[in-house]
């Protein structure tokens, strides 16, 4: 809604209380600063009257002013009064409506005496009464102003009044005059005050919209800052105005001006977006620049650039999948698990009862296909309930691998020779024991699916890497994953077989982030005897 001004009322500290509240302005910098410079014309209007007093004397003076000793003599009391006023002004800033009270009363008073000593309304003296009542106009309400015109007048026509009675004949022209002058200062004082009243509401209210605007720039600010996207505000020349801590951090580095060169050339994409490679090389990530302009009637040329990290995107992608897996999974247990125990148990039953080969076969179908959809449930419980809290469990490999193997090659999950361990490294990692099997196991079952049936044609190795890092590999002779099946591989329900669950891998990533670990896949040269190669590295 608008703005509306503020009803007058004194500020603390100066004498308007109760009822008279409404003739006293809000006083701003404005209002005092017009003081001062009222207060430096009288004493300049004040030192120039003397002076003219004082450098004309005899008849010439005696016909300009009429009591001139008198006239002196109050000049130099209203010479004083003024610079007494601009001295205290600093002093009594808080009582800005006295001070105007007190100064227009000594105007009042002592241009009153100076037209009377100078020769009444016929001197001209009336005017500079008049210019005291407006100069005080500017600072007043209407109300007030036309007060101190009225008064004004009263004084004039009281000066007028005294001074017939003392002369032998009336002239109704001086009085005439008088009260014109009176009329006049009234008529100036309301259209100044009137003026000066909505000055200041637009003062005040500029004011308040200057407020309103630094308050909003810095709520931008704050909101900009802590957004989690990057925001680059561009001026009309695709120039960097401002970018925040996102941004920075994302373009932060020895490439910074590449990086800023190719998201502004990002802005001439047709529909507005495109995704950019930026980073230093080897480094490079890729992110998504949206250009936006500002829905404005000014055509400023700003626009601003909307920068996100596709793999934060990608990671939040994968969190709203993971969380929508866990809460599927407290009713798989019960929706699915009872009845498919059911029906494999009455499976079970008719299979021992068939004996022609077809319904042995369609018996034999069923069991395969419930033990596929047990399996799926297993793997989404046990993504649901991996372990959230820090890792304290450390294994050994010397006293896991080899244990692992023999079991693996006991129950007929990995046949006996084709897979070779290779432990180059005894330093223990931070990992589940029972996530560390099941990692392994899953990857294990996925290269005996692939690769040959040579023995050794899959290893298991726990070495050190070539920058000395550890690292968990297990590799094989198959054809590994093609560049459109690795974009997809640690996807949940992936497969490219008809009879997988495609969260094989899936599950070993997440298994891999729980335990602070990254898994990566490398193909390596046909000449090599392993050419798919799954690298699990703990973080320490």
């Amino acid at each position: 809604m608008p703005l509306a001004a503020e009803p007058a009322r004194a500020p603390a500290g100066s004498p308007a209380r109760g009822a008279f509240a409404g003739l006293w302005p809000v006083v701003g910098e404005t209002h005092r600063t017009s003081l001062r410079f009222l207060a430096l014309a009288r004493l300049v209007v004040v030192a120039l009257l003397l002076t003219f007093v004082l450098v004309t004397d005899g008849d010439r003076g005696n016909a300009l002013i009429a009591e001139r000793d008198r006239f002196l003599a109050v000049g130099v009391v209203y010479f004083g009064a003024a610079v007494a006023f601009l001295v205290a002004m600093p002093r009594l800033r808080r009582w800005f409506h006295a001070q105007l009270s007190v100064h227009l009363a000594v105007d009042l008073l002592m241009l009153t005496l100076l037209m009377h000593f100078a020769g009444g309304v016929r001197s001209g003296f009336g005017v500079l009464l008049v210019s005291a009542v407006i100069g005080a106009a500017v600072l007043s309400v209407p109300r007030l102003a036309v007060f101190h015109a009225a008064l004004a007048s009263l004084l004039l026509l009281g000066e007028q009044a005294l001074r017939s009675l003392n002369e032998p004949v009336f002239d109704s022209a001086l009085m005439v005059q008088a009260g014109l002058i009176g009329l006049a200062g009234i008529a100036l004082s309301a259209m100044v005050s009137l003026l000066g009243a909505r000055l200041a509401a637009q003062e005040a209210l500029a004011r308040r919209r200057g407020a309103d605007l630094r308050s909003q720039v810095a709520i931008n600010r704050l909101v900009i800052a802590e957004i989690s996207q990057g925001v680059i505000v561009l001026d009309a020349d695709a120039r960097v105005r401002t970018l925040n801590p996102t941004a920075q951090q994302m373009v932060d580095g020895a490439a910074a001006p590449d990086a800023l060169a190719r998201l502004t050339q990002a802005r001439l994409a047709p529909d507005g977006q495109s995704d950019v490679d930026i980073g230093a090389p080897g480094a490079e990530h890729r992110v998504r620049v949206r250009h936006l302009l500002p829905d404005s009637d000014e055509r400023s040329g700003a626009s601003v650039l909307l920068v996100e990290d596709l793999h934060e995107v990608q990671e939040r992608a994968r969190q709203l999948k993971l969380a929508a897996m866990g809460r599927l999974s407290a009713s798989i247990a019960h929706e699915i698990r009872n009845p498919l125990a059911a029906i494999r148990h009455a499976n079970g039953l008719l299979a021992e009862r068939l004996t022609d080969p077809l319904g042995q076969r369609l018996a034999r179908m069923v069991e395969d296909n419930s033990v596929r959809i047990d399996r799926i449930v297993e793997d989404v419980l046990a993504i649901a309930r991996r372990g959230r809290g820090p890792v304290t469990d450390s294994v050994a490999p010397g006293a896991f691998l080899a244990p692992l193997l023999a079991d693996l090659e006991a129950s007929g999950q990995v046949p006996a020779g084709r897979v070779a361990l290779e432990i180059g490294a005894q330093d223990p990692i931070r990992f589940d024991p029972s996530q560390l099997r099941q990692v392994l196991v899953n990857l294990l079952a996925n290269a005996v699916r692939y690769a040959s049936s040579s023995p050794g044609a899959i290893a298991l190795a726990w070495r050190r890497g070539a920058d000395h890092r550890l690292e968990l590999c297990v590799s094989d002779d198959g054809p590994g994953l093609s560049d459109e099946m690795l974009q997809h591989a640690f996807e949940p329900f992936f497969t490219s077989e008809a009879r997988g669950s495609g969260l094989g891998l899936y599950l070993v990533r997440e298994f891999c982030d729980g335990n602070a670990a990254s898994v990566r896949f490398e193909r390596r040269d046909r000449e090599a005897p392993r050419t798919s190669v799954f690298v699990i590295r703990p973080s320490s």
